[in-house]
């Protein structure tokens, strides 16, 4: 059985919720997945991961300093394997009076 890793950085719990989405959507396809926290993934072997997704919040137009940092201590490790990086976004309503959210172009 494949085994993916979904490690998640949060602000206000959305990423996490979102990544809890995609485990179940995962798991229905036969893999076994694990949600972590990025601040833990230092302590486990990766190596042992098929897959590896990263979920990040944007916070004032920036990552966490955690998730630039775990890229970079594991670019090598990240390239070997098939891997994903999913951004959750909020943008409060009250900011979008004055500013309209951000769109993909």
């Amino acid at each position: 059985m494949r085994h993916v890793i979904i490690l998640y950085c949060t602000t206000d719990g959305q990423t996490l919720r979102i990544c809890e989405y995609l485990q179940g959507v995962v798991e229905q396809s036969d893999k076994r997945v694990t949600v972590l926290p990025i601040e833990l993934a230092d302590g486990r072997d990766l190596t042992v991961f098929d897959t590896i997704v990263i979920g990040a919040s944007i916070r004032y137009g920036k990552h966490s300093k955690l998730v630039y940092d775990f890229i970079h201590r594991h670019a090598m490790l990240l390239d070997s394997k098939p891997n994903a990086f999913s951004v959750s976004m909020w943008w409060p309503e009250s900011r979008a009076k004055t500013r309209p959210p951000p769109t993909l172009t």
